[in-house]
């Protein structure tokens, strides 16, 4: 599973650089755990979120932007505060049931 940035679509690279540069800027501390990811990648965690093993909902394989190169994961001090500023500029964050998931909705 890839945790670059450079793993995603190149065509909205830089609006997930500015979200992390955003969150390092005011100090939540980001780490990306997730970009692009693999059919077989997402099956395993789809696989994993069914057993009750994963703590975030998974999309059905085929379905994920992760698998496109179009949302990342990111675990910061303060997701919410910077999933309602992430909203504000029109990206889509899902809210406390998928806390860590941004994409361009």
């Amino acid at each position: 599973m890839a945790t670059s940035l450079r793993a995603l679509d190149r065509r909205v690279r830089h609006y997930f650089a500015y979200l992390y540069d955003v969150a390092e800027s005011a100090g939540l501390r980001p780490r990306i755990t997730s970009t692009r990811r693999t059919r077989a990648q997402q099956v395993r965690l789809y696989n994993r979120w069914l057993q009750g093993l994963q703590p975030y909902p998974v999309a059905y394989p085929g379905t994920s932007r992760h698998e496109r190169g179009l949302a990342m994961d990111l675990v910061t001090t303060d997701n919410a505060a910077l999933g309602e500023w992430w909203r504000a500029q029109g990206g889509r964050w899902i809210g406390p049931s998928d806390p860590v998931h941004y994409d361009l909705g």
